[in-house]
């Protein structure tokens, strides 16, 4: 068997495919797998979080007050484990034999790591290093298939037990030829400076092109466009060491076969699973991460019962409020584990989680991703909740763990580091290299045959770990016991015979694509930046905002020239042919909605369009107001004898009643963070209701009633609603107050130009003999805005300043009046309705038919700032 070794050819391979049999290109990973499989040996599997547990146990058991790592293995021990798990994978691999004669040679850190490894040796499955000293044994007496070994990397840039395997097998380096391209060529002078001539000026023959971009989507199109438009036959090698997936989409939208760019990615749907579990067993509430839960698509629950608690959730934010109470009742039998996994008890963070309560939702989650994997069809899929239900069984594995060890809680920063532990990032399965695809690779080191052209995509910074970690006296005792780590001078030496390897290796042509908000530059920009000027170099976001054919000439794409087609503008009226006919059951909001904007009428009672009712979690006004309705309808509900509660009791049901209901209806005040919203919020609403209650008082009310619902027959059918707060005095006069967190000034401008068609509805509904007086409660304020002060005699009245160009006589209009006009309106809209006329008031300039009838409503109103369907009329994101 030929075998070519590189230190990155697990990834990628960018070289010529060989058509002999038992040729193959491998990596570290490979080459174990291939020389284990010639000698029998299967190591035991293991998670790689497992691992770490073990590690993690073996840390423990050798802590005391003396070791080293003790206080950081107190305030975080999976970091910590991690940490030195890391530094003796390298340890090993450079030539330890897991022990350090003299104590340490007098290093306590070295001494202590000793001591770990006495137990971790029998405990954990080998490292890399252990693996191949078991393997060096093994050569001594056994053969391998492998014939030959070719080395992409000098022999001196291996790390030692590599270096040992590859002399061992008589490895030999690939032959390499400096200075690929002609020597007068400004690739050939780039070669030439990179081997250590003089540096020199180039001549912007098109040989080195440094293409500049702001977007990766759209320089991956480019490069896409490049490889597509080269007629003639070259051999070309494609890099991309990171984001390869945004050039493998470009390389699939020009049609060109996909290179195969493993994309990396901790945030898989299956994957979420466990994390967003887990992550509701904290208090305060987090209603944002419970609204995820339920929304996630990969869930236990089913999605009927979460669809319904969803919309409990964003609408009013937490658990156990009428609406989630509601929800509940229409789950029916999924309530049971709805409570399980939403509605468990939740612990402070600063006490940690009980371990029992962890490995119960670890091992039920393990064991619904185990039935949904047995479930699907195998396809790119399965990959992914294979691996999901092994980071559920890692995790639970972990947690019973600590529990045998005597853990009756575990911190929450513990939880989280395991969580990130067993749900590192996941290769996509679904990407693959398709046939006939462009020879790409994923790090500049595996390019190590000649080719015509080199595409070096999202070229950027070196992040190479140089800070020390150990001591000079340290690192002599690790060199005394054999451990020859590199220094920082060996690592950038080798890092820099690395990304210089496709440069020089090229003959014609070098494209690097840089993105300017990278921090830094890779060293091979930054001497062509600073020694090489000359060098052609094209800025593509200029040129394609501006129109310019420089930067598509200068990359050789081939482009067409285009129409221009605008995009269609507003259109006041949308006619159909088709009648809308009038609703049998009218709110407020549809005859709002009618009058004002027929096209949301229409969207959203005939094409049955809205919003969705759980984009996100409610806050704010919003929010806010909700609170106040249901604070205000708790106090009059449970308290009768509102009217003789002296000021203390009404403090004192306050205290009992605010902090719950803030926590089951609108938990994000009690996210970090936001302890000045909810100490604002709870003040505005203490006081508001302390003003509200002497604001019936001055009316001698007599009764209240909170959410008093309405029905009373309407024209072609019935009007139906909800009114907030209606008061009753002792001789019988009524008055309807419609609740709202702010927003006064507008509130009083509405009244005065007559546009309270709100209180309208709710005065016509409620006024069977006679008209109540209707008006606003503002939370914020405390005053109550009416059109008189007949009924509240402190209420506040609009007055000619509120109204826009007043008449000397000017006088506010009644409810009543109001109401009267929307009838006519009512009529004039349904009337259009009923030939198919739709008005769009959403942008476009009003004409002759968008004029009322006289003594209707004036529909000449704004556009609706909150329009769902602002998409839909041509009008773009809403302002």
């Amino acid at each position: 068997m030929h075998v070519r070794f590189g230190l990155h050819g697990d990834g990628l391979d960018p070289g010529p495919r060989d058509a002999a049999v038992g040729a193959i290109t491998v990596g570290p990973r490979g080459l174990l797998r291939l020389l284990e499989s010639d000698f029998g040996i299967a190591w035991p599997a293991a998670h790689p979080a497992e691992e770490l547990g073990l590690y993690r146990e073996c840390l423990a058991a050798s802590n005391d007050l003396t070791r080293f790592y003790h206080a950081s293995f107190a305030v975080d021990p999976v970091a910590t484990a991690r940490t030195l798990l890391e530094w003796r994978a390298e340890w090993h691999l450079h030539g330890w034999d897991g022990s350090f004669a003299a104590a340490g040679h007098g290093q306590p850190r070295l001494a202590d790591m000793a001591a770990v490894e006495a137990l971790a040796k029998d405990r954990l499955p080998p490292c890399q290093g252990q693996r191949l000293h078991h393997i060096l044994a093994l050569l001594e007496t056994q053969r391998t298939q492998i014939d030959a070994l070719e080395l992409i990397e000098p022999l001196a840039d291996l790390p030692p037990l590599w270096r040992r395997l590859a002399e061992r097998l008589n490895a030999k380096p690939i032959s390499q030829d400096a200075n690929q391209a002609a020597p007068d060529s400004d690739l050939g002078k780039l070669q030439a400076a990179l081997a250590g001539a003089a540096p020199g000026s180039l001549s912007g023959d098109g040989s080195v092109v440094l293409l500049h971009g702001l977007s990766r989507d759209v320089t991956a199109q480019a490069v896409a466009e490049v490889l597509r438009s080269r007629e003639q036959p070259v051999s070309r090698v494609v890099i991309a060491d990171r984001d390869g997936i945004i050039l493998d989409n470009a390389l699939a939208r020009v049609g060109l076969p996909r290179a195969g760019f493993t994309h990396y990615s901790p945030f898989r749907a299956a994957s979420q699973v466990l994390k967003l579990a887990l992550a509701l067993v904290w208090e305060p509430l987090d209603p944002h991460r419970l609204l995820q839960f339920l929304i996630h698509p990969v869930n236990p629950l089913k999605w009927g019962a979460r669809a319904q608690l969803a919309e409990a959730v964003a609408a009013s934010p937490g658990i156990g409020g009428p609406a989630w109470q509601a929800a509940m009742a229409n789950i029916g039998a999924d309530a049971e584990a709805a409570n399980f996994w939403a509605a468990l008890p939740r612990h402070a963070a600063g006490d940690g989680a009980p371990t029992e309560l962890l490995l119960e939702r670890a091992r039920r989650c393990a064991a619904w991703l185990g039935e949904r994997l047995g479930q699907l069809q195998q396809d790119e899929s399965t990959a992914v909740y294979a691996a999901a239900h092994r980071q559920a069984q890692a995790f639970a594995a972990s947690v019973a763990r600590l529990r045998d060890n005597g853990a009756e809680r575990i911190a929450k920063i513990e939880i989280d580091r395991l969580i990130d532990e067993v749900t590192r990032a996941l290769p996509d399965d679904s990407t693959f290299a398709e046939a006939g695809h462009t020879p790409a690779a994923d790090h500049p080191g595996n390019v190590a045959d000649s080719v015509d052209e080199v595409i070096w995509w999202n070229i950027s910074p070196l992040r190479l770990a140089l800070a020390p970690v150990f001591s000079p006296a340290e690192l002599a005792a690790l060199r005394a016991a054999g451990v020859a780590l590199p220094t920082p001078e060996a690592r950038i030496a080798a890092a820099t015979r690395a990304w210089q390897r496709p440069v020089r290796n090229c003959r014609q042509r070098l494209l690097l694509v840089v993105h300017d908000e990278e921090s830094g530059r890779h060293p091979l920009v930054a001497r062509l930046q600073e020694q090489l000027r000359g060098y052609r170099e094209v800025t593509l976001d200029d040129g394609l905002l501006q129109g310019r054919e420089a930067a598509a000439e200068a990359l050789a794409i081939a482009t067409a020239p285009l129409a221009v087609k605008p995009l269609p503008g507003p259109r006041r009226w949308w006619r159909l042919a088709r009648p809308f006919p009038a609703l049998p059951t009218e709110s407020y909001s549809s005859m709002a909605k009618a009058a004002y904007h027929p096209h949301q009428w229409a969207l959203r009672y005939h094409a049955k369009l809205r919003g969705s009712r759980i984009a996100g979690v409610a806050d704010g006004p919003l929010l806010f107001g909700s609170l106040a309705h249901r604070l205000f309808e708790r106090f009059f509900d449970e308290n009768a004898n509102w009217r003789e509660l002296p000021a203390e009791a009404v403090d004192g049901w306050l205290g009992d009643v605010l902090a719950e209901l803030i926590e089951r209806e609108g938990a994000v005040l009690l996210e970090r963070g936001r302890g000045v919203d909810r100490q604002r919020v709870a003040t505005f609403l203490e006081r508001s209701l302390a003003q509200l209650v002497a604001h019936l008082k001055d009316a001698d009310v007599a009764a209240v009633a909170s959410e008093a619902e309405f029905e009373r027959p309407l024209a072609g059918g019935t009007l139906t609603g909800r009114a907030d707060l209606v008061a009753v005095r002792g001789d019988g006069a009524r008055a309807v107050l419609d609740a709202k967190w702010g927003s006064e000034p507008y509130r009083r401008r509405e009244l005065a130009a007559g546009h309270h068609l709100q209180l309208a509805v709710y005065a016509f509904a409620l006024g069977e003999d006679s008209w109540p007086t209707a008006g606003y409660y503002i939370v914020t304020t405390g005053n109550v805005l009416a059109e008189d002060a007949t009924f509240f005699p402190a209420a506040r009245l609009p007055d000619a300043s509120d109204a826009p160009n007043a008449a000397a006589d000017w006088q506010p209009e009644s409810a009543r009046s109001v109401w009267q006009r929307s009838l006519v309106t009512r009529a004039w809209r349904q009337a259009q309705f009923q030939r198919g006329e739709i008005e769009v008031n959403a942008g476009a300039e009003p004409d002759a038919a968008s004029t009322p009838p006289a003594d209707g409503l004036e529909t000449r109103v704004e556009a609706d700032r909150f329009d769902d369907f602002h998409w839909l009329t041509g009008m773009g994101p809403a302002q």
